[in-house]
């Protein structure tokens, strides 16, 4: 199965570890099922547009999503499914329909506020 990994700068969430260890799982786990559920919930109608993201034909991609944890600090929001890859950035007969890389984009643009209000960063 094909794997797409995203990079992100940890610094913030390093000093959150440094400062809130006790809280640091717990927000993690929070994330990764809100992570999860905004992909789940950005599925469309079928036929989908490119560029949009998928759209729901047997529902199988959808039913898939899950997030598991790796160990303190690590969550893993996934696909069950061969051909999830081939929607999020296309191949040479289908335009890309990503679904986990704007999802993710979303979150990160509301990361800041989500960790204040989760009360692991003091205003």
């Amino acid at each position: 199965m094909a794997e797409l990994k995203i990079t992100v700068d940890t610094s913030i969430m390093d000093r959150v570890i440094r400062e809130t260890p006790g809280q640091v799982d717990a927000l993690l786990d929070s994330l990764a099922e809100t992570l999860k559920n905004d992909i789940v919930l950005s599925f469309g109608e079928s036929p989908s547009a490119p560029g949009e993201p998928p759209g729901v034909d047997t529902g199988t991609l959808r039913a898939s999503m899950t997030w598991e944890s790796q160990g303190t600090g690590r969550r893993v929001v996934r696909d069950g499914v061969e051909y999830g890859v081939h929607l999020e950035f296309g191949h040479e007969n289908v335009a890309p329909r990503p679904f986990v890389g704007p999802a993710f984009e979303r979150m990160r643009v509301k990361l800041a506020d989500y960790v204040r209000d989760f009360g692991v960063i003091k205003p």
